[in-house]
């Protein structure tokens, strides 16, 4: 059975970022939002992937979203993930109240519930901590690819961090000011974590079993006579006679004298690694801007196919600043790709230079953004 495709219908702002209030309504295929820098194209893609993901790619912090002097933000967009039913979507911030999401006017008690219903793949400058940033950056990109296609992936990975939180706090309260061992809870806290932290060891091989699969056939389609390889390597080694979960606490009971010292856990999947090399050389250190850009984009391909694989639904994707580090060949091989079937959004300053990177911008929806103010036109 051939995937469905998501799609965003219309988006509505509120007092976000440079909108005092603004109204959308987008084409299923291709769509350009064009204007000068700091116009709001961007804020626009900001604004869908909070719909998908509960907050922005840009930001963590939901009081950066308002606009000035405003105390309240609201945005909401109807999704369509099929022909029977559209969905909506609406997200309440404030900077003052806990954030509230509504789907389809039911309130979700849990905000979680949301990840991984309306697939949305998102590039942007931001994302270039994924190849070049620490491996804190990697593990989080996988750990937001695989919560949404296995909430029970998700589920594990917030108890584990809730627990290893408060397991950190008690080591350091012990090497801050000297305070009393409470062993029983340390036990505690690690037979927690080995459970949990089984799981997350277990999908991620799994799971990134297959999405190495994928992006080994995507990066050949970018790059010819390079050789990309992609390891993930746990923190917690385990023996053949023994399980994931024993293994993890065979080593969070033999690490609790060098956790005590140092008042943090030094082992657990919070310390896995995720490579990417090419020529057998590791990216992060050795790779030159272009070679960072082309696996990126590679990866943000594999994200899209692995979320259509376990999904059954092609994901929305926000494209900002796409061309940069890329000659012309390689995106108009990115363009194509895109352009069959898929719901795309592209930031530019330039219609000519999307002309000459493949566009054919005729038979597409643009959007001019002036200073917050939106208005359709034409090419």
């Amino acid at each position: 059975m051939p995937a469905r495709c998501m799609l965003i219908k219309s988006l509505s702002m509120k007092n976000f970022r440079v909108y005092e209030h603004a109204a959308l309504s987008f084409g299923e295929k291709t769509n350009i939002l064009f204007g000068e820098n700091g116009a709001g194209k961007t804020t626009v893609l900001e604004a869908i992937h909070s719909l998908a993901y509960t907050r922005s790619f840009k930001t963590y912090l939901d009081g950066e979203l308002l606009s000035y002097g405003s105390a309240e933000a609201r945005v909401s967009g109807n999704f369509k993930s099929d022909k029977k039913r559209d969905h909506r979507v609406e997200i309440a911030l404030s900077r003052t109240k806990p954030k509230k999401i509504k789907v389809n006017g039911a309130t979700l008690t849990n905000q979680a519930d949301l990840i991984g219903r309306f697939p949305v793949v998102c590039l942007a400058p931001e994302d270039g901590i994924i190849t070049l940033g620490s491996p804190v950056n990697r593990r989080q990109f996988f750990d937001k690819l695989f919560s949404q296609v296995d909430p029970s992936y998700l589920t594990a990975l917030q108890l584990y961090n809730r627990v290893l939180k408060q397991r950190n706090s008690h080591l350091n309260s012990f090497a801050v000011t000297g305070a009393v061992v409470d062993r029983g809870l340390l036990e505690a806290f690690d037979v927690q974590l080995a459970q949990q932290g089984a799981i997350i060891q277990q999908r991620r091989t799994e799971y990134f079993q297959r999405f190495k699969e994928i992006a080994y056939t995507i990066y050949p389609e970018l790059e010819q006579g390079k050789s990309f390889k992609m390891a993930y390597t746990p923190a917690v080694k385990v023996k053949p006679e023994e399980s994931i979960q024993q293994a993890i606490l065979r080593e969070l009971t033999s690490s609790q004298a060098a956790d005590l010292r140092r008042g943090t856990t030094t082992i657990g999947p919070q310390r896995d690694l995720f490579l990417f090399y090419l020529n057998r050389q590791e990216l992060r250190k050795y790779g030159s801007k272009g070679e960072h850009k082309l696996v990126l984009v590679a990866l943000k391909f594999a994200e899209g196919r692995f979320l259509e694989e376990f999904l059954q639904e092609k994901p929305i994707y926000l494209l900002d600043d796409l061309f940069s580090e890329l000659d012309i060949k390689r995106s108009t091989q990115i363009i194509e790709s895109l352009q069959q079937g898929l719901q795309i959004f592209i930031t530019s300053t330039d219609l000519a230079d999307l002309r000459r990177h493949g566009l054919t911008l005729d038979t597409d929806q643009i959007t001019i953004f002036d200073a917050g103010k939106i208005r359709d036109a034409q090419a």
